[in-house]
């Protein structure tokens, strides 16, 4: 390819689970889905492959709840260490590169991102991973010359949901909403990425039900409305403290009809940013990670956790991937340093480490869940804050 320019292309595959699985979210153990008939919508792995000629950056998005390759061991909801919450792992160890080699690149330029859907397998085997290894490889045969459209807007789905895992207004979030239109040279959308940050957790009555909830539906909905092909990446933002609007969990009804509604309304937000598209660059062509170690809090079983950083820039607009789930809180503090026009900020990428809350978070003595199953102390927040800030500067 001549210097100068991008190609990329998009793919999607089915990974809707074809045997029982237990789900990740809630209790593994107490809800498995039959496939029979515990199938709401398919789940789906999205890929895009950016290529400028030197080096080549791949995006997964997977309709799952965690990225990790590890189990992880999470401090109990009821505000005690132990007994500890296991959190297996959601691909099998060497994932990751796996997905690197189909797409003939090196592994700190792959990103896995899960759009955090609470209605989703527990664990993928190698029959779905190989799936999408197979996805990325056909997709990179069809990389084409391409250019990058982009706007801001406001998602209306979240809402902070600490101390009680409710809706509460009173405490702020960034609502913000990044869409991402990449086209071929001649102006025909190819695909796009859409980052907000919200707690995919309105499916309830039964929880023993695959959906790729209203995230997913909303993506499957804006593809519709573009020509057969067209694959749309939803990139969770920084969501821990983030649930979605009106939600109290005082639900007792089958909530799917509301997951389909909120779908809609996640839609509407999408269509509304896109009347604000506008070109942007899209060189440098940059990748990089590092890992950060942070102390855990008194009676953690282990002194400290290396937390994984990834930094994609492309033009005008910078990604920043980060493997815990990260209080929205952050965001602020992390965008003034980015290089780019258009930064979007991913929690819930590439490994699972817990929740991150901000300073004010450990010091405003509401507690709740988030506090309770964080594995960190407020020493952490200075250390993040720094190694993010270093990681997208040197993008």
């Amino acid at each position: 390819m001549k210097d100068g320019g991008v190609k990329a292309a998009f793919g999607k595959v089915k990974i809707t689970p074809e045997e029982p699985a237990p789900l990740q979210g809630y209790d593994p153990g107490l809800y498995i889905a039959n496939p029979d008939k515990d199938i709401l919508d398919e789940l789906y792995a999205r890929v895009l492959i950016l290529d400028d000629g030197r080096s080549r950056q791949v995006i997964v998005s997977v309709d799952c709840c965690l990225t990790n390759e590890k189990d992880y061991l999470s401090p109990n909801p009821d505000g005690q260490m132990e007994p500890y919450r296991q959190l297996l792992q959601t691909f099998p160890e060497g994932t990751k590169r796996l997905w690197a080699d189909a797409a003939q690149t090196e592994e700190f330029t792959v990103s896995v991102h899960a759009t955090h859907t609470h209605s989703a397998p527990e664990h993928f085997s190698g029959k779905y991973t190989s799936r999408i290894a197979a996805l990325i490889a056909e997709t990179a045969e069809r990389l084409q010359d391409v250019q990058i459209r982009a706007a801001a807007g406001q998602c209306s789905v979240s809402v902070n949901r600490r101390p009680h895992l409710q809706h509460n207004d009173t405490l702020p979030i960034d609502p913000s909403l990044h869409l991402i239109m990449i086209e071929s040279v001649d102006g025909e959308a190819l695909g796009a990425i859409v980052n907000c940050a919200v707690h995919p957790t309105l499916l309830a009555n039964p929880f023993n039900r695959v959906s790729s909830e209203f995230v997913g539906l909303a993506m499957s909905e804006y593809e519709s409305t573009f020509k057969e092909g067209f694959v749309s990446l939803f990139i969770q933002g920084f969501s821990g403290n983030v649930g979605p609007r009106d939600h109290y969990r005082t639900e007792t009804e089958d909530t799917y009809p509301w997951v389909l509604e909120m779908a809609q309304v996640l839609h509407l937000d999408i269509a509304r940013a896109a009347k604000d598209l506008q070109p942007i660059g899209i060189l440098p062509m940059k990748a990089a990670d590092k890992q950060v170690t942070l102390p855990t809090r008194q009676g953690y079983y282990k002194p400290t956790i290396d937390v994984t950083l990834q930094g994609f820039r492309i033009g005008d607009l910078l990604l920043l991937a980060v493997s815990c789930e990260v209080f929205n809180g952050y965001e602020k503090l992390i965008k003034p340093y980015s290089p780019a026009s258009f930064t979007l900020m991913s929690g819930l990428a590439n490994g699972c480490h817990g929740y991150l809350p901000t300073v004010e978070a450990f010091r405003d003595g509401l507690g709740g869940y988030e506090m309770n199953v964080t594995p960190y102390d407020e020493t952490v927040s200075d250390l993040f804050v720094r190694a993010a800030a270093e990681l997208v500067e040197s993008l």
